[in-house]
Formats: C-alpha cells, sequence, structure tokens
C-alpha cells in the first residue's frame, strides 16, 4: 500500500506498480510476496483498489475535519481536461482542530459535469454536500470565478442557494476580478493593441519556425551581452500573459532588431514604428505591476484585510506616473517606457553591443496601414492615458465589495488607528458592516450579545496581539481558553470572517494538477482514478500521518480477499 501511495505522490502510472513490487522483492525487502500470482496482490488491478482505499481514508478525515468546523465555505470551478471532459473542482475552507485550530483550504473532490448550466452545477454542488453529510447551514460563502453562470442575479448557483440559504455569500474570485480589469484597459483602441498583439506573436512564431533563426538570434544576444531568454507567446486564457511577453519582447528587443533588420524586412517594418514600440513599452511597465497585484491575490493565504490597501498602492503609482502628469513627465518612474522615451528624442533607437559598437534603428511616425493614427508622441500619450483611465474605473467597478474586506481588519491588531477614539468609532463601524455583509442573523450569532461584547474584545485583542495581522492575531489567542469564555459570539464571528475565501487560485492550482497527471501519455485515465490521484498529490501529508492499519481494513473490507504465503 505505501508502494502506491509512493507512486500516487510522485505522479508514477499504477501500471508501474508491479515493477517496484518486483525491484523490492529482488533487493530481499521483508514482508513482499514471493510470487507474482493472483492472490499476491502485486498487480496494478490491486494497486488500484489499494488507491482507493487510501482515498477514501484521507477524504474521511478530510471530512470529518471540515464537520466539526463551525463554520465552511466552498471554492468551486469548472474546465475541461485534455480529453475534452468537462470537471467541476471542489476545494473547502475551514477551521481545523475542532474549531479553535488554524484555517485550512483542501481538495475534497473532482466531478464530472454533464452540461455549463446553473442547474446542473447547482445540483452536483447540492448533491456533493448530502452524500459527504456537510451541513449547509453552515455554509458560508461559495466563491467562484464569476462567470455568469455561477453568479447570475436571478438563475445562477449562488442565487439557488440563497433561495433556500441567503445568509450565503457569494464571492467573485479577487486575481481574476483584477485579470478582467487589465482586460477592460483594451476596450479603447482595440485595434492598436490587436496590431501590438500581432507584432510580439510574430516573434514567437518566427523563431520558434526554425532552429537556424534560434542560433542567430542567440549569437546575436551573446554579443549584446544578454542573457538566455527565449520569446513568449500571449496565451488567450493565462492571466496577464500579455505583460510576461511585452517585458520579455522588451529584454530581447536589440537582438530581434538586428535579426529582423537582416533577414525580415517586411517585419521589421513592422516593429520600427515608433506607436508599435511606445505601446510594447508602456505595457511591460503597466502589467508588470498588475502581474504582481495579481500574485499577491493568488497567494495560498491571502490576507483579506490587505486587499484595499494593495489595490491603492497600484492605483496611486498608475495616477502618478500616467495621469497626474503632463506629457513632459509622462512615464518617468516607469522603468521600461522612461527608458525608451529617454532614448527615442532622436527618433532613433541605439544600442551598444559588448564590443562597443553602437546599432541604431530609425523609428518611424506613420499611420500603420488602416489605422487613423498617426502614432505621435502626443497621440500616444493619449492612448495610454486613456487605457490606465479605463483600469482604474474597472478596478473601482469591479471591487465594490471592498468595504467588507476592509471591515475584517476589526480582526487585524495592525489595522487600529492608534488614537482609542478613532479605533473604538471604526471597529463598531466595522462590525456593523460585517453584520450587514454577511447577513447575520440572531440564529448564528446573538447579535446583541456580539455588540457588547465588541469594546473589550478589541481592547484585549490591541494589547495581545499588537501589530499582527489577521490570522496571526487567530494563531496567537485561540490556545487561550479565556478568549472564548469571554468573547464567545466576536470568536463566531472572527471564524467566520477566516473562511470566507477571496480567491480561486487553489482550483486553478488543482487544474494544473489534473492536467500534470493526466497527461498526454496518461489520457485514459478515468474520473474514479484521476479524482484519487488527484487528492493523494494535493494533500501529500506523508506516509506517516496516515492510519495504514485503518487503509488495510477498509480495503480488506471492500470484497473477500484470499490471503497469499509471503515465502
Amino acid at each position: 500500500m505505501k508502494i502506491v501511495y509512493f507512486c500516487a505522490l510522485e505522479d508514477i502510472p499504477l501500471d508501474k506498480y508491479p515493477n517496484h513490487c518486483k525491484l523490492l522483492r529482488e533487493l530481499d525487502t521483508p514482508n513482499m510476496p514471493a510470487l507474482d500470482e493472483y492472490g499476491s496482490y502485486v498487480n496494478a488491478v490491486f494497486g488500484k483498489e489499494m488507491l482507493m482505499a487510501i482515498k477514501d481514508h484521507i477524504k474521511m478525515k478530510l471530512l470529518c475535519d471540515i464537520r466539526a468546523s463551525p463554520f465552511y465555505s466552498l471554492l468551486i470551478d469548472e474546465s475541461t481536461d485534455r480529453t475534452i471532459q468537462k470537471h467541476l473542482i471542489i476545494y473547502a475552507l475551514y477551521v481545523t482542530n475542532a474549531r479553535k485550530g488554524p484555517i485550512r483550504c483542501v481538495f475534497i473532490e473532482l466531478l464530472c459535469v454533464e452540461n455549463g448550466s446553473a442547474k446542473c452545477i447547482f445540483d452536483i454542488v447540492n448533491k456533493f454536500l448530502q452524500d459527504n453529510m456537510l451541513d449547509i447551514c453552515r455554509l458560508i460563502a461559495i466563491t467562484t470565478h464569476g462567470a455568469s453562470v455561477m453568479v447570475g442575479h436571478k438563475t445562477g448557483v449562488i442565487a439557488r442557494f440563497q433561495e433556500s440559504m441567503p445568509h450565503i455569500l457569494g464571492v467573485h474570485c479577487i486575481a481574476h476580478r483584477q485579470a478582467l480589469a487589465a482586460k477592460d484597459g483594451f476596450v479603447t483602441h482595440p485595434h492598436v493593441y490587436a496590431f501590438v498583439d500581432k507584432v510580439a506573436n510574430k516573434v514567437y512564431s518566427w523563431l520558434g519556425k526554425s532552429s537556424k533563426r534560434h542560433d542567430e538570434l542567440s549569437k546575436i544576444m551573446s554579443d549584446y551581452d544578454i542573457g538566455d531568454m527565449r520569446a513568449l507567446q500571449i496565451h488567450s486564457v493565462r492571466w496577464l500573459s500579455r505583460g510576461q511577453v511585452m517585458e520579455r519582447l522588451v529584454n530581447i528587443m536589440r537582438a530581434i532588431l538586428m535579426q529582423w533588420q537582416r533577414s525580415e524586412k517586411k517585419w521589421y517594418k513592422n516593429i520600427t514604428f515608433f506607436l508599435v514600440q511606445f505601446m510594447i513599452h508602456f505595457l511591460a511597465d503597466v502589467l508588470k505591476e498588475l502581474y504582481k497585484l495579481n500574485m499577491e491575490f493568488q497567494r495560498h493565504e491571502m490576507d483579506v484585510t490587505t486587499i484595499g490597501a494593495m489595490i491603492d498602492l497600484i492605483v496611486e503609482k498608475l495616477r502618478r506616473r500616467y495621469i497626474d502628469v503632463d506629457a513632459h513627465n509622462f512615464g518617468l518612474n516607469s522603468p521600461c517606457l522612461s527608458s525608451f522615451l529617454k532614448m527615442a528624442r532622436d527618433s532613433m533607437l541605439s544600442y551598444e553591443d559588448a564590443n562597443g559598437n553602437l546599432h541604431k534603428h530609425a523609428l518611424r511616425f506613420e499611420s500603420i496601414l488602416w489605422m487613423q493614427e498617426i502614432g505621435s508622441l502626443e497621440e500616444c500619450i493619449c492612448m495610454a492615458k486613456i487605457y490606465v483611465k479605463n483600469i482604474l474605473e474597472s478596478l473601482d467597478r469591479r471591487f465594490e465589495d471592498l468595504s467588507m474586506y476592509n471591515a475584517f481588519k476589526i480582526f487585524s491588531p495592525s489595522s487600529y488607528p492608534s488614537n482609542i477614539t478613532d479605533r473604538e468609532r471604526m471597529t463598531h463601524e466595522w462590525l456593523n458592516r460585517i453584520i450587514n455583509r454577511l447577513n447575520i442573523d440572531t440564529h448564528m450569532i446573538d447579535i446583541r450579545k456580539c455588540m457588547n461584547e465588541r469594546e473589550d474584545f478589541v481592547g484585549m485583542l490591541c494589547r495581545v496581539a499588537e501589530h499582527k495581522s489577521m490570522h496571526d492575531a487567530w494563531k496567537a489567542c485561540i490556545d487561550t481558553k479565556s478568549w472564548w469564555d469571554l468573547y464567545p459570539k466576536m470568536m463566531k464571528v472572527w471564524q467566520m470572517a477566516l473562511v470566507i475565501p477571496a480567491s480561486t487560485s487553489a482550483c486553478e492550482r488543482g487544474f494544473s494538477r489534473q492536467n500534470f497527471i493526466k497527461s498526454t501519455s496518461r489520457s485514459s485515465l478515468g474520473l474514479d482514478t484521476l479524482d484519487a490521484l488527484m487528492l493523494l498529490s494535493i494533500d501529500a501529508r506523508g506516509i506517516h500521518h496516515i492510519d495504514w492499519e485503518d487503509v488495510f481494513d477498509m480495503w480488506a473490507s471492500a470484497k473477500k480477499r484470499r490471503p497469499m504465503p509471503l515465502d
């Protein structure tokens, strides 16, 4: 069984299980079957049965923990695998250690989806809750990628749950929202950005068609003392991949210009348009900042109280660089763009190679084919400002629930105002906002008692967990019994706040694991096997944290077994 578990952790196909058994037998490992007969349980069929027993054991432990949690939330997302089979992935966020431990987000199950309708997904999730005996009254929130089928006001999945359980909160993944905001920037002047994308993708495709071109580029890059960097492709479904492509393109631009000047005259002409170069360097800077923010939103243990501060920081930075400046100071602190604008003052791009030789490329201030824009500096700055304004407006529109996440600062002493009067006023306002936003009623928590506990709770938390975040403060307080005795209602609200997920990035990582396991060479994996392999691989608790006697009993009781002598 431990061999099967090892194969699952290391993503080794179960077909290799008999070979592992044979190797251990040849190494004279104790208690290994002497023969490969049917009753020795060393073939792939029995390996799969052992895999299912291990999966059932781990899943049972996880479900027991979730049932013991006072509140929990679900993270759900849908996708297709390599064989175009539609799946729904389910994660759960809950309080561990019988209600008083740290927060944990775990993969629970991969389910088959007949179609992507809201009714189908609702029925699947509802059946999942019933089959696993999870109390829907304790379900606080469901986080999704924000598609209309999930968050539609009338017939969406969340709306269907809220018909019977109004307290359930629907959360749109913040990483996905931020990626959509970045995409909204391209609404104005889409033809310009489409042409820039075309040029960027041409670099990737042109190099990908010939090893000779790769060798030529590598030689030019060594002449310019550029590290080994490969061109990237803009991916239609990967969040903010365009920013990484543009940044990489800026880094290898001098080599691409040199190579295309020699052997690709048409595309050399296109890439030397001032408008194209301006936008490549501009997007490299703007999308790099948005990419960093998105990476923070995808962190495994995201502190939701910092979401507002991070968005405010990026808004302030973009305004300072691109909006609240005149044409002379536009992009002044923008690394790639400021360097480009300084170089382009003479309508020329000049690069010095490792030997000190200067290579110049004239910039072309002309309209591009069907475009009306001439591509002057003033015109480019105007388009860039509109792009940034579109992003800022979209961030403001898509993050309208920031007030809820900011209200969770009541459990984050690091966010408390230093002035006592301000602290009392803000924490009172935060608690009211939480109660209203989470639809907390008297059946869940006694609101009057909760309000009465607030003042002493905040004062004590400020002293015991000074300068700590919400999660760190929780870890500092959960082991002290007096907190639960003195402030039981506030501790319950704290538990609710902790299990509200802000992002479905865990689901995205789960689908990445799915595609890694169900590779092109293992595309015939069934759903049951794939689900089991994903659970063991993602959970990865280790051999020493599994009750192997319990696993053996589950495996042995699944059907009648025939004992086989070991020697």
